[in-house]
């Protein structure tokens, strides 16, 4: 029944943008059960972040053939941009901010590592499912989707050069809702906005969503700065 609503509700293109991201995001809500289900069996609560990006990463593929978006290749120039825009964008995510900006909360459920198999696991799932591909599965559905969305119930047909302002500040509005650090969502979300209208392609955003997160993930795994995980 869910099923035949989706697919009466979106056509083929805002499921291939859609469904990665609302899997993950499903996945997050039932992370206390998944967690307690794994620690039943013995394996550990480890591996919820692992099945969400699995997931995700599955749904990406099966919908490959449908982002078209994709086939456009940055050029060196745009490389460079991206990587340095993520840069900039790691830099005021951890900037310090008041509480009623979006002050930091406590860090993750899941146990702090102590060098342990299933700790060194954990890091690896939780690093390279931020790093790759909740990049991915975010500029997909906020920048190529929504944002495109806001303008033309036909987002195809938008050009994101043509994207309003309209659309960028409420894309990256609810962008900035879905994290903890509003502020620095906000802000995140406008720079990786701007990087696909102007660029006109989403692999410029995506690297540089990719480059803030992974240079994220080392930082707080470095620095043991956990309340950002």
């Amino acid at each position: 029944m869910m099923t035949a609503l989706l697919h009466t509700w979106f056509n083929r293109h805002e499921r291939a943008r859609i469904y990665p991201f609302i899997g993950f995001i499903v996945l997050l809500a039932l992370e206390p059960l998944l967690a307690k289900g794994l620690l039943a069996l013995g394996l550990g609560a480890e591996p919820t972040y692992l099945i969400r990006s699995v997931s995700a990463l599955c749904l990406l593929l099966y919908f490959r053939r449908d982002y078209l978006e994709l086939r456009t290749r940055p050029s060196v120039w745009q490389l460079l941009t991206a990587v340095l825009a993520g840069g900039l964008v790691f830099l005021v995510w951890v900037a310090p901010y008041p509480a009623w900006l979006g002050g930091h909360v406590a860090g993750p459920v899941a146990a702090m590592p102590t060098n342990t198999t299933a700790d060194i696991f954990w890091l690896i799932c939780r690093w390279s499912g931020s790093a790759l591909v909740v990049p991915v599965i975010e500029e997909l559905f906020w920048r190529s989707y929504l944002m495109r969305r806001l303008d033309h119930a036909d987002f195809m047909s938008v050009s994101p050069a043509m994207v309003s302002a309209y659309a960028i500040i409420v894309s990256s509005i609810l962008f900035a809702i879905e994290h903890q650090l509003w502020l620095a969502g906000l802000l995140a979300g406008l720079v990786y906005a701007w990087l696909y209208r102007h660029f006109q392609v989403l692999w410029v955003s995506i690297l540089a969503h990719v480059t803030t997160n992974a240079v994220l993930g080392a930082w707080v795994v470095c620095g043991g700065h956990w309340q950002y995980w």
